[in-house]
């Protein structure tokens, strides 16, 4: 019931969620907000561009001289210029772009080139980012994102010059792919694209905070830690990736720690995700497979941490197979092993078929196909947040079930502490009940003993002696039988009995027949009567014959030549069976207490007989009672549920 009510929060929910976070992600600009314009040989005529209306996003080619480190002077004196992008083979280079403007001030933002890069604005240096070098030795890395106010020359020229150097990674940067437009696009441009992101870092900080204090107040649900510290790995990687927050956050974090996060990421979110998925779908992946993905997401990671930012750079593609393999070798077990899933479940599984979709619909994107015109950018990272927050709806679910079982372990050691009180209670109780019934014996032992030896040292063995040794050997069966009670009580609360389908009918006849001859020796008739076609009873069998054999042993001790009864018929779903005899009765102070443990009707009895019963039959689900008039006889019956009713 909880299930399914969970279930039809999480179809209210997730949406919800899906829904805002797509809101969220919508703010970033559109592909057709921001006009493209492609150079000429590397001039962009932007004269007409129409800047009052929107930004622009420079694209194409530009000058370039490859293997040379030019100011802009240097650069309009050289004969070599080429036009076009220096491939990933250049490792240094020097650019031009050409901006034919209008009158006005504008600012141009962008990220500088990987890895090193300084640039010249109308021959001014404006930015710089790292340090460009033509060897690996005297180059030193590092990316920003840039703002930077330009205005046009006398000649309505933006003419943008950079120096840009590569020896640390395997691709090297786009030269242009700038942005360029009033103070006020640029500056709502800038917002449009950092929020979104601020927003998801806050999300992912938050989330570990909480799922953190979750672990800590219940340790036994591992799972929140393991999440807790899959959104402290995507914290980080959204602040070092995108608009790369952490570097605004923490400007003296060198480039070399920023890269190595931004790889270091990806198998760290492997493992933490191997380990979730081990946890939330038990069953699904193998505990060695579990070690096995670990095992190499960690020598990634060793790599990221130690080996140099080239040999990194190269592995990019085989760590995404890495993680696609370890999805898809999931997912197919998943399949092999499919059951419906509970509630937790459901959620990660809906996290994980919005991935899937993402990875779609930016494929389309990528190559100009959008899915939903109103919707044009790219939705992976936000997919990733989705996915987190799927993710989280489903630890939710998981702790409210942790904190269920804690507290039904709770109630459920309150509940023992009181059995086992009431367990030390009713131990004293019967200790003391105990001690008093064997009291009585042994004192007549005793004291028949002693008189007995005290005739035997004088010589004088007489009828006295024999009497004496007589009431010893009596009160000794007596305690006997007292011993041979409470095993039976003892056996019989034994909770490793196993309980089987019995045939009362059967049993009762089998019992009646078997102690026939014994009421027959004291002058009794013993008649039987058992209703044909009777159901099945569920229970211990031998228990339920000894309660048989208990009653009919009572009614032949106090029956003498009469009649003793036995029935079992159907009575509202129940069988009922009743031992009636003819014999003695019971007295009307004693008949109130009849099933307490050591009250007894006469001597020769224990007082075990029908608390046995009694306890039997209320073990079985049934009832027990008695009626007795002195000097008519008893009727004891019990009832018990049958099978299926």
């Amino acid at each position: 019931m909880a299930d399914k009510r969970e279930k039809w929060i999480l179809m209210a929910v997730l949406p919800f969620i899906a829904v805002l976070l797509l809101a969220v992600w919508s703010v970033k600009p559109r592909v057709d907000e921001v006009r493209t314009i492609d150079s000429k040989a590397g001039t962009w005529d932007l004269a007409a561009a129409g800047f009052e209306q929107s930004a622009v996003r420079l694209d194409g080619d530009v000058e370039y001289v490859p293997d040379a480190l030019l100011s802009p002077e240097e650069f309009s004196r050289r004969g070599d210029i080429r036009a076009g992008q220096p491939g990933d083979e250049t490792q240094y280079a020097t650019s031009r772009m050409r901006l034919i403007m209008p009158r006005g001030s504008y600012l141009i933002c962008g990220y500088s080139v990987d890895f090193a890069s300084r640039m010249y604005v109308n021959g001014e240096l404006l930015f710089e980012a790292g340090a460009p070098g033509d060897s690996r030795e005297t180059a030193r890395p590092g990316v920003k994102f840039f703002v930077l106010p330009v205005s046009p020359d006398e000649n309505g020229e933006i003419v943008i010059v950079q120096q840009a150097s590569n020896f640390i990674h395997k691709d090297g940067g786009s030269y242009g792919h700038f942005y360029i437009g009033t103070p006020e696009q640029i500056d709502q441009y800038i917002s449009r694209n950092l929020w979104p992101e601020v927003i998801l870092m806050g999300v992912y900080l938050v989330l570990f905070v909480v799922h953190l204090i979750l672990y800590l107040m219940m340790r036994n649900y591992k799972p929140n830690l393991l999440f807790a510290l899959f959104c402290l790995t995507w914290f980080v990687r959204t602040g070092v990736t995108g608009q790369r927050l952490l570097d605004v956050i923490l400007p003296k974090l060198p480039w070399v720690v920023l890269f190595r996060l931004e790889y270091l990421t990806m198998p760290l979110s492997g493992i933490l995700l191997v380990w979730l998925l081990y946890l939330i779908f038990p069953g699904v992946l193998q505990k060695w497979f579990s070690l096995a993905a670990s095992i190499l997401c960690g020598a990634v990671a060793v790599l990221d941490v130690f080996a140099s930012t080239l040999l990194i750079s190269y592995t990019a593609v085989w760590r995404v197979v890495l993680l696609g393999v370890i999805a898809l070798y999931f997912f197919v077990r998943l399949i092999l092993r499919w059951r419906r899933p509970a509630a937790e479940q459901a959620a990660v599984l809906s996290g994980f078929a919005f991935l899937v979709f993402a990875a779609v619909w930016d494929m389309c994107y990528h190559r100009d196909v959008f899915l939903l015109p109103a919707l044009r950018f790219a939705i992976s990272e936000v997919a990733m947040a989705v996915f987190v927050l799927f993710a989280m709806t489903a630890m939710f679910f998981g702790t409210m079930r942790e904190v269920r079982m804690a507290r039904e372990r709770e109630e459920r050691m309150a509940a023992e502490k009181a059995a086992a009180e009431e367990l030390a209670r009713l131990k004293g109780e019967f200790y003391t009940d105990l001690s008093h019934e064997m009291k009585t014996p042994l004192t007549v032992m005793v004291a028949n003993a002693e008189f007995a030896a005290r005739n035997i040292r004088a010589g004088a063995i007489d009828e006295e002696t024999g009497v004496d040794l007589d009431a010893i050997a009596a009160e000794g069966r007596r305690l006997a039988k007292l011993v041979n009670g409470l095993v039976n009580l003892n056996r019989m609360r034994d909770k490793g009995a196993q309980d089987t389908v019995v045939s009362l009918a059967e049993l009762t006849e089998e019992t009646a027949r078997t102690y026939k001859a014994l009421a027959e020796k004291q002058g009794s008739r013993l008649s039987v009567e058992i209703e044909s076609g009777l159901p099945a009873v569920n229970g211990n069998a031998d228990q339920l014959a000894q309660v048989v054999i208990n009653l009919l042993a009572n009614a032949g001790r106090h029956t003498r030549d009469g009649v003793i009864t036995v029935s079992l018929r159907r009575e509202s779903g129940r069988l009922r069976l009743e031992v009636a005899d003819t014999g003695d009765g019971i007295s009307p102070e004693i008949l109130p207490h009849i099933f307490d443990r050591f009250c007894r009707g006469d001597e020769s009895g224990t007082g075990l007989g029908l608390a046995i019963c009694r306890e039997i039959i209320e073990n079985h689900g049934g009832k027990i009672d008695i009626q007795s008039d002195m000097g008519k006889g008893t009727t004891v019956w019990f009832t018990l549920p049958v099978i299926g009713e």
